[in-house]
């Protein structure tokens, strides 16, 4: 048998397989076997597929498969449901190290069960760490990269490229029609996440819809919510004022993200923090049809 768990992070959803003790479930990250059990009609459905792996220096190594079969670097709301999966196992931990293909992740508890903390890291605000085709400011990319509504985004990487745009109204924007061209504009070597934003009167919170890098239009995306408030920060929409913090409201529900710059004097400045919740949704079998997908 080949256990999984489904679990969710605020309606980003995973098939979530454990390899550390069993290394064959590695196998499921083989493009097609991945396609075949991503796919909502025919197979579990997920946005992504997250492998466990062995890690001498970390609680495990995660391995993230877009639907589409690619393996990308990094996944907040994955990253918060494999945290909260270790303290289930190990209740007695303070913090949880989970090492990805984009560096070292850690857990914390929050303040409820169900909440995780993650301290993500420090953003790649460098053009050719994102990253984008050209030498630009990636605080204001101009008409770099431009769509019916959007232009000016500003972007940055979270072990992933991320490009936000700030418009007056985010609900106004097309994004399933137009997310696939932006997705792979020339002015993303390696594809992009996309997010259209809008920040409240108040800067007390943002609206967020985003189009992910593999999957299309999903209910949330924490990396893409630890971009929007850095790039928040960044352009002084978001600011000490604030603590440099923020609710960021998605169609799946809110993440409260901090970014304090370099030199602010603010606790684990230079690093993203994110905070939110994750859930299991159930526990199952791999029927073997899809654990061997047709020629």
């Amino acid at each position: 048998s080949i256990p999984f768990r489904k679990m969710y992070g605020l309606g980003n959803d995973f098939i979530v397989l454990d390899a550390r003790k069993d290394p064959k479930l590695s196998a499921a990250g083989e493009p097609k076997r991945a396609t075949l059990l991503t796919d909502r009609k025919i197979g579990i459905g997920c946005d992504q597929l997250i492998i466990l792996e062995k890690c001498e220096d970390a609680n495990c190594f995660m391995r993230i498969i877009n639907a589409d079969g690619s393996e990308v670097g990094a996944c907040g709301n994955a990253t918060r449901c494999v945290g909260g999966l270790c303290f289930e196992e190990e209740p007695s931990l303070t913090v949880v190290n989970i090492r990805t293909k984009a560096g070292l992740l850690k857990c914390y508890k929050g303040d409820a069960p169900d909440m995780i903390a993650v301290d993500m890291g420090a953003p790649r605000l460098v053009w050719s760490e994102v990253p984008v085709a050209r030498e630009v400011d990636t605080l204001h990319c101009r008409d770099a990269v431009e769509g019916p509504g959007l232009t000016d985004c500003a972007c940055c990487s979270m072990g992933n490229p991320h490009a936000t745009f700030f418009v007056p109204d985010c609900e106004a924007i097309d994004l399933p029609t137009i997310g696939h061209d932006l997705e792979h504009h020339a002015f993303f070597p390696e594809r992009c996440n996309v997010s259209v934003v809008t920040v409240a009167a108040d800067k007390k919170s943002i609206r967020m819809r985003v189009w992910e890098r593999g999957t299309g239009m999903t209910l949330a995306c924490g990396t893409g919510a630890c971009a929007t408030l850095t790039n928040a920060v960044r352009r002084g929409l978001i600011g000490a004022d604030q603590g440099y913090k923020a609710e960021v409201k998605m169609d799946g529900g809110s993440l409260w993200i901090q970014y304090a710059p370099p030199g602010s004097g603010v606790a684990d400045e230079g690093h993203v923090l994110m905070t939110g919740s994750y859930a299991t949704a159930f526990a199952g079998e791999i029927p073997p049809q899809l654990w061997t997908p047709p020629n």
